[in-house]
């Protein structure tokens, strides 16, 4: 019988109720140089309960439609074993992770795929995004080989994830009076409904988006360690962020393949990092801590790659200082089942007015963005396990409906790594690999 870890604690659902029925999945993938064992593994991650209270959790949801975090009673944590055929064959169990749904009430909302080959290991962490983020799946890589490293001793338990609430949010968004009387007003509409979601709706969801969507297109490359020191050091000399760079470079390769003559190749969507913006340490906790914020950028034909990088660092830097990045807050004043409603609404699965139009006013319905970008950063971790070496960290894969396009880089290691996500119908694989291969002719070229 599997040792239980089960942690008392008392967690809710809070503005990540908005995406807690979405059919988002967040992965992480490690290529190491070195073997895994498939019961060493399954070992250590039963271990890291301890440490991280939502690595096995499974959501109740109450009468009013609220919802929790319970750890009692969810199994073992999914260990899936495959071996590789070929150097892709990592790339392929990323993909189906983003595709396979998360049980929701029985949990767990975490699992794992092993890849074996003779002398590598990948190792692909997913979980559903409500509880995640692409730097806390880096973390949890960490502790999964630190634990294989040191096979038998206990973790360190860390702090409940702290909620982001008015009591976190140094300067919390208000609402007027009006508003506050006009959401009242819809969530008494809404009740009267009594529209709920559970588990088997979920799945229902989830297999008609995929349906309708196919499967994806996913990507990976790296930047050498050289390279990537070269980007930073060039960066600092031009008094631009690494980001401000990337952005550069992926909207002159979108304009170079695809052109403009969609207008939601001007709309990015840029994911932020709100570990270090709440009044607690979040230190290294499983969890979600992101936030997004929209930007209109255009790549300047004719302009200099620094000029132009300059020109997209102002307008980053503009949206920034606007942007409500705790907005989450706002949202949870609206009644959490028609949260749960819009993309069931949008895939035909319930009709309601509310639901459709929030979905509008939140840009949900349509492909709104040309690309969306997560830029983990630097994440400090070590490289090294007694005879395993991380070679690469890759992520955050995500897919949206909403976003034509999904890059996540991370840097560990001093080496960049960067991951590309869309709908293989629509943007079609030659056009995938072109925007890959002119986005790294710019960056080589800029830092020349």
């Amino acid at each position: 019988m599997t040792q239980r870890y089960d942690r008392a604690f008392d967690l809710s659902v809070h503005g990540e109720r908005v995406i807690l029925m979405l059919p988002l999945n967040a992965l992480m993938a490690a290529r190491i140089q070195g073997t895994i064992e498939p019961g060493e593994l399954r070992s250590a991650v039963e271990s890291l309960r301890r440490r991280h209270a939502l690595l096995a959790v499974r959501l109740v949801f109450e009468d009013d439609g609220a919802a929790r975090y319970e750890a009692a009673g969810v199994g073992e944590i999914p260990v899936r074993v495959i071996d590789a055929v070929d150097s892709n064959s990592w790339l392929r169990a990323v993909r189906q992770e983003l595709m396979t749904s998360f049980p929701i009430e029985e949990g767990p909302l975490v699992r794992f795929v092993l890849v074996r080959s003779p002398s590598h290991s990948g190792l692909v962490v997913a979980g559903h995004h409500a509880i995640c983020d692409g730097i806390s799946l880096t973390f949890l890589i960490r502790d999964v080989l630190e634990m294989l490293t040191n096979a038998g001793r206990q973790p360190e338990v860390l702090p409940l994830p702290p909620p982001i609430d008015h009591a976190t949010v140094p300067d919390p968004p208000g609402t007027r009076l009006l508003e506050r009387w006009l959401v009242g007003l819809l969530n008494r509409k809404w009740r009267k409904q009594g529209i709920s979601f559970d588990q088997g709706d979920m799945e229902r969801l989830h297999e008609k988006f995929w349906r309708r969507n196919g499967e994806p297109m996913v990507l990976a490359w790296d930047l050498a360690e050289s390279a990537t020191a070269a980007l930073v050091e060039r960066c600092r000399q031009e008094q631009v962020t690494i980001n401000t760079a990337l952005w550069t470079a992926f909207l002159a390769a979108q304009y170079h393949v695809q052109g403009d003559s969609e207008a939601f190749r001007s709309q990015a969507g840029m994911a932020v990092s709100t570990r270090d913006r709440l009044s607690v340490p979040v230190g290294d906790v499983l969890g979600f801590y992101a936030s997004s914020l929209t930007a209109e950028l255009k790549h300047e034909p004719g302009a200099s790659f620094w000029d132009g990088a300059r020109r997209i660092h102002g307008a980053i830097l503009r949206a920034l200082e606007s942007a409500d990045l705790f907005r989450m807050l706002t949202a949870e004043a609206l009644h959490p089942t028609l949260l749960d409603s819009l993309y069931f609404a949008k895939y035909g699965l319930i009709t309601s007015r509310m639901s459709s139009r929030l979905l509008s006013k939140m840009r949900w319905r349509g492909t709104s963005y040309g690309f969306s970008i997560t830029n983990v950063g630097r994440v400090d971790i070590p490289t090294q396990y007694g005879s395993r070496t991380i070679e690469s960290v890759y992520g955050p894969f995500v897919y949206s409906d909403v976003n034509e396009k999904v890059v996540g880089v991370t840097t560990v290691g001093g080496r960049m790594t960067f991951s590309l996500v869309c709908n293989a119908e629509a943007v079609g694989a030659d056009v995938a690999m072109s925007i890959r291969d002119s986005t790294m002719a710019r960056l080589e070229e800029a830092v020349r």
